[in-house]
């Protein structure tokens, strides 16, 4: 009797623990999320682990009008979490033999233009593909997403009129939403059928994901959608993502589906093992190097564990799923927040059941010796020095005690070198910068002339500009001495000079581009996931 009554005593007590973790593991979520109240919109978080749910809960409002709360049945939009369900179409139609990832893209869509180099659809899937982003391009006709109604159409239209790439295919990694909506239109061409009832039935009906659909139509009455909202004004407005456009973002979901498609990265349902394979393998570039995309899925570690996630973002809707083998651990978040950070959240979830990592403590770059040069040659180095990469400015230049690159000061270590903090700043000897990090990573910077800003030299730049590639035309003025663009009426705004012939508004880069006579025939734009947009002068 009295060892039976210890082995209820002892398992009890160990009841009685296992409760203490519990509740010790939801109150350190609960204060991940206490900041979303009900005077605020909110967020759905779920957290599975090895087939068990572990924590479902919701906070905030899903309407701030009628003050309607966020549930755990409460469906969001799941922004670029979308991504992984339409490399999935792909992957299935793949796997059936309908298509190859090897396949030219425009064996599917020859509406395409045919570039030098041609590309597949692998390079559709990992982003390598160095098609430009169609909302960044449509952003310069004055109307980014959100502020009118896009159509699927629409967004297929803009990328066949691109006259270039971003890079060639394969060369580089570069994010591009039209990546995507290229897929959305090769899975409707080889299945025969729209992408929304394609993924209902081949995806979201097999797995009983009965609350996720396709926005494909944004009008739709969605009974239990949560509305977007953005900060503002001391309070919050709409922020809803009127726009047809689906396949990038537009999946409208709950937490709950979200977990039941992360159980796929486990069980290989669907896809079997070979494609259940290729969802988490990642890309390839020409050069042979890995990146850590793959097939609408991010790839990397946390806390020393793998890590397979995405976040999303669309209008105010902000997300992330993510899935950690090792832990068999699935975190899900979807919000109606625009000032909401999935990826910040999700990770601090993960990380009470991962642990934290120790932190090692990184040792400042050994310090070289430095030398004495004449201040004479400081001139050499004085100068604005461009990347073409990444359309960034360095300038170098000479104060009373020594030479500077805004706020560091740069010592030379020998007559060719200056360094500061690790990175090493080396004049050519055609004059331009060769900078290597503390990495060892080397780039490039090319020697350019300072602005010219007399109103004689601005006025060469007057004048009409017309893209084909955004099928929009601006009207360059010169006004008080500075130079402004006219896009259409009320949407004016000044070019901030940068260097001779290169000017700079918001996140904008404009440079223009000059005959052999040094007449001015158009300008390039490159803004975020787009570069080199051409303009031609028209007048």
């Amino acid at each position: 009797m009295k060892k039976v009554s210890f082995i209820i005593m002892a398992a009890l007590a160990v009841s009685l623990s296992l409760n203490a973790q519990t509740a010790d593991t939801i109150r350190l979520i609960d204060n991940i999320f206490s900041q979303w109240n009900n005077a605020t919109p909110g967020v759905a978080v779920a957290v599975e682990r090895g087939g068990e749910v572990l924590y479902n809960k919701a906070f905030g409002l899903a309407n701030l009008e009628y003050n309607v709360p966020n549930t755990t049945e409460t469906i969001f939009e799941a922004g670029s979490v979308s991504k992984q369900f339409t490399a999935a179409a792909i992957l299935l139609l793949a796997k059936e033999g309908k298509l190859s990832l090897d396949d030219d893209v425009r064996k599917w869509v020859p509406e395409l233009p045919s570039y030098e180099t041609p590309i597949t659809i692998q390079h559709l899937i990992t982003h390598t593909s160095g098609l430009k982003d169609w909302g960044s391009i449509y952003g310069l006709t004055g109307w980014p997403r959100t502020t009118r109604v896009y159509t699927q159409e629409l967004s297929f239209d803009i990328v066949f009129r691109q006259q270039s790439l971003n890079f060639p295919p394969g060369d580089q990694y570069s994010y591009s939403n039209s990546n995507y909506v290229m897929m959305v239109l090769i899975t409707e061409r080889v299945s025969g059928m729209r992408f929304a009832r394609f993924c209902n039935e081949r995806l979201f009906e097999p797995l009983g994901m009965k609350d996720t659909r396709w926005r494909d139509n944004h009008r739709d009455v969605i009974p239990g959608r949560a509305t977007a909202y953005s900060a503002a004004r001391g309070g919050f407005i709409l922020n809803m993502p009127f726009e047809n456009v689906h396949g990038p973002g537009g999946l409208l979901t709950t937490t709950a589906d979200l977990l039941r498609w992360n159980r796929l990265l486990k069980t290989h349902e669907i896809f079997g093992e070979h494609y259940s394979a290729l969802r988490i393998e990642p890309g390839v570039l020409n050069s042979g190097r890995d990146i850590s995309y793959a097939a609408g899925l991010q790839i990397g570690t946390v806390n020393g564990f793998d890590e397979i996630s995405h976040s999303g973002a669309t209008g105010g809707y902000r997300a992330w799923l993510a899935y950690y083998p090792e832990k068999d651990l699935s975190v899900a978040l979807l919000s109606n927040s625009a000032s909401f950070n999935p990826g910040g959240a999700g990770r601090a979830v993960a990380t009470i059941f991962l642990g934290s990592p120790e932190r090692e403590r990184r040792a400042a770059p050994p310090q070289p010796d430095f030398i004495d040069i004449p201040t004479a040659n400081f001139s050499r180095f004085e100068g604005i020095f461009f990347n073409e990469a990444n359309n960034s400015v360095t300038t170098i230049e000479i104060r009373e005690e020594g030479l500077f690159t805004g706020n560091r000061r740069l010592r030379p270590i020998d007559a060719d070198t200056l360094w500061s903090n690790g990175t090493r700043y080396t004049v050519t000897g055609d004059g331009n910068l060769m900078v290597i990090s503390p990495a060892g990573a080397s780039t490039t910077l090319l020697r350019v002339d300072e602005a010219v800003t007399d109103e004689s030299a601005l006025q060469q730049l007057e004048g009409e500009y017309y893209s084909y590639d955004v099928d929009v035309t601006y009207r360059l003025a010169v006004r008080d001495g500075q130079l402004w663009v006219d896009r259409m009426a009320g949407d004016s705004f000044r070019l901030n000079p940068v260097f001779f012939d290169a000017y700079r508004v918001g996140g904008a880069f404009y440079r223009f581009e000059r005959d052999r006579r040094g007449r001015i025939t158009g300008f390039t734009i490159s803004v975020s996931r787009a570069s080199n947009v051409p303009f031609s002068k028209i007048r």
